[in-house]
């Protein structure tokens, strides 16, 4: 049993790949997991954001197409008809019948689900930003790069203002989906960067913010770690980025054993310390 595979109940996992960065070797990693989606946005990481907002539009398509099959089939039930097409339909792992919440995360990136789901079962539903956020203070303070040799430069052209509203680490993070469906609501700009953009239209000024209600107060957790700790494994991390991909094992080895080590009431435990 894989790691994606033991908690993959409620959760459809999709690694995003860029159409024109389609070749044999991803689609024979797609024919042995059917998790990789292609869509029509540039590849590179200078194309991110508009990846991104890509992805979002499709899983909204997703839902909605859902929610019209499942009308469809409410309706023929209503009629006589059998409406278990419908219902079989919908607990595909490959269809996309509803969601809550979205999560980003690095290719390099460790997720622990087996401590975020529980974690993510008391969230709210609605104008939730949670992740790693930059937001000016202690240590986690940024501001628009100017630099052009610098691979985190903003152009003023793109974006002007001399300080970022929070944003959170894209190493990471999660939107409930009212924030989609807001950050959809209109056309935006083109970025050269995937992080910031986030923060600009869910958390800036109004001039920027897309949010109905005005800015989002995005949730900070230490947990998530942008950075590499020493050391690198610690048994209450969320999400840990820049592990190499012969670490993603032996990472995983790691939450095993505390498990194994822990027991049921261990578990639980572990279970409580993520919520």
């Amino acid at each position: 049993m894989t790691y994606e595979t033991q908690y993959r109940h409620g959760v459809s996992i999709r690694f995003i790949v860029s159409r024109e960065s389609r070749c044999e070797e991803v689609d024979a990693e797609q024919a042995q997991h059917g998790d990789i989606l292609y869509i029509d946005a540039p590849a590179g990481y200078h194309n991110l954001w508009r990846k991104a907002l890509c992805f979002l539009a499709w899983l909204e398509d997703q839902a909605a197409a859902a929610a019209g099959r499942a009308g469809d089939a409410e309706a023929g039930e209503g009629a006589g008809g059998g409406g278990g097409g419908g219902s079989s339909s919908s607990s595909n792992s490959n269809v996309i019948a509803r969601y809550d919440f979205v999560m980003h995360a690095d290719d390099d990136s460790f997720v622990r689900l087996d401590l975020l789901l529980p974690l993510m079962a008391t969230w709210p539903r609605q104008r939730h930003y949670w992740g790693y956020i930059w937001d000016g203070t202690g240590n986690r303070v940024t501001a628009p790069i100017r630099n052009p040799a610098n691979k985190s430069h903003m152009p003023a052209a793109q974006y002007p203002l001399d300080y970022y509203p929070p944003f959170a680490s894209g190493c990471g993070f999660v939107l409930s989906r009212d924030l989609v469906l807001a950050l959809l609501s209109r056309p935006l700009p083109d970025y050269r960067l995937l992080d910031p953009p986030f923060g600009i239209h869910l958390c800036g000024p109004p001039e920027y913010c897309v949010a109905p209600g005005g800015p989002v107060a995005p949730v900070h957790d230490e947990r998530v770690r942008p950075y590499r700790p020493l050391p690198t494994f610690r048994p209450d991390t969320l999400v840990q980025h820049y592990l190499r991909s012969e670490e993603m094992k032996p990472f995983w080895e790691q939450v095993r054993a505390g498990h194994a080590g822990a027991g049921p009431a261990g578990r639980r435990a572990a279970g409580r310390a993520g919520g």
